[in-house]
């Protein structure tokens, strides 16, 4: 009598499932006709759409953020020449008001109201409690 063995069986192939067909390429290639445009056999960009409309929309949205970004500089820059601009009036502002309050400018303003300054010297006063 032999020996009893297993018997070696071949594993299984994979079954393929067939692709579903793709909504978006289907109608883009119904709408557009990729077939005239690559010929029925360059199936590729068909296939592929998906990729290609998803770099499309990151290509889009990069350029839009460096859009923005360039219009942010800009104004960031604008908004600085501003505040040196505004910065400098402010000191011109400061010294003339500095200048002015000076006992001799005020007393040149006054003269024209025949106004003059005091020649004696204020008298000091005590009061005794």
């Amino acid at each position: 009598m032999a020996l009893n063995t297993f018997k070696h069986q071949p594993p299984p192939k994979p079954v393929r499932r067939k692709r579903k067909p793709n909504r978006i390429a289907t109608w883009i290639n119904e709408v557009i006709g990729f077939d005239r445009l690559f010929g029925s056999d360059n199936a590729w960009p068909i296939r592929n759409i998906n990729r290609i409309l998803w770099v499309t929309l990151l290509l889009m949205l990069y350029i839009g953020l460096n859009h923005n970004a360039e219009r942010l500089v800009r104004r960031i820059h604008r908004t600085r020449t501003d505040v040196d601009e505004l910065r400098a009036q402010a000191t011109t502002l400061e010294a003339d008001l500095a200048r002015s309050s000076k006992q001799s400018e005020i007393s040149k303003r006054v003269y024209a109201d025949s106004l003059v300054d005091s020649q004696t010297p204020p008298i000091k006063l005590i009061v005794n409690e």
